[in-house]
């Protein structure tokens, strides 16, 4: 009786010889940000179905690896999983991203503080190595309609990054955009702040045509240059775009994380 339902619901396609798709697996990670491993759970409820996954970014296919036992992911990628099954079409690949945490800084600063629905635990917040999901007052995002954000960070030893990432996301229904710009400062002893990264959002972004995505993350390339300090500048997203039911009234900003790989 567990798939009667589900065979009724085929039998007309079966009936005139079309081949049923298969939906995705349920995909279950227990962090999202690690520092040494994260642990990754695949699930399909049916009867000689298979999942097959890969590590690596690949889709996979008939020869990708099968799923047996909960996955130890050691390195930051994307973790994609098919189901498979004789009798059926293969279904969409489910996915999760998992970024490995290279360093975490001794001590942060946030100016200004965030909007007092969305404080969550300050600057802390943005270290903590949990990812926010659809609650926004979960206390795991930090929500933000004002200038500038900058974010300062120290550690006890000089670090030496490649790349820097701001989870953030997006979702036009709230009125919460992705930031215009950011700017990475780096700092060592008593020198002084050098540039050593910067990413800017591209022109003309499609808002209308995107869902909301509370897994945006935004990659900054460093200058490989020992720093002790880092200040990080976030230029929101600005004034709502015409057509918007809030065209010309400031867009939200919202933030979960920073990734320093």
């Amino acid at each position: 009786m567990k798939h009667l339902f589900f065979i009724l619901l085929l039998l007309p396609a079966l009936a005139w010889g079309q081949r049923f798709q298969l939906a995705a697996p349920h995909l279950t990670v227990d962090s999202v940000f690690f520092r040494k491993q994260a642990q990754v759970e695949l699930a399909f409820d049916l009867d000689g179905s298979t999942i097959r996954y890969t590590t690596d970014g690949t889709y996979p296919n008939d020869s990708a690896a099968v799923y047996k036992k909960a996955i130890e992911v050691t390195n930051s990628g994307t973790v994609r999983a098919k189901a498979m099954h004789p009798d059926f079409l293969p279904g969409n690949a489910a996915e999760k991203t998992l970024f490995k945490i290279n360093f975490l800084p001794d001590s942060m600063g946030l100016q200004p503080a965030p909007d007092s629905l969305y404080k969550g635990k300050g600057a802390a917040t943005l270290f903590d190595l949990r990812k926010g999901d659809a609650d926004l007052k979960s206390g795991r995002w930090l929500g933000f309609r004002t200038d500038t954000v900058v974010v300062e960070t120290r550690c006890k030893k000089p670090v030496s990054l490649k790349t820097l990432q701001l989870s953030t996301l997006f979702d036009a229904g709230a009125w919460i955009f992705p930031p215009k710009r950011i700017e990475v400062y780096g700092a060592s002893g008593k020198g002084n702040w050098q540039t050593v990264g910067v990413w800017n959002a591209r022109e003309g972004f499609r808002w209308k045509d995107l869902p909301s995505k509370y897994d945006q993350f935004q990659k900054v390339i460093i200058r490989p240059l020992p720093v002790d300090r880092l200040q990080i500048r976030i230029v929101p997203f600005g004034p709502l775009p015409e057509g918007h039911p809030g065209a010309g009234q400031a867009a939200w900003l919202f933030l979960d994380e920073i990734i320093f790989m």
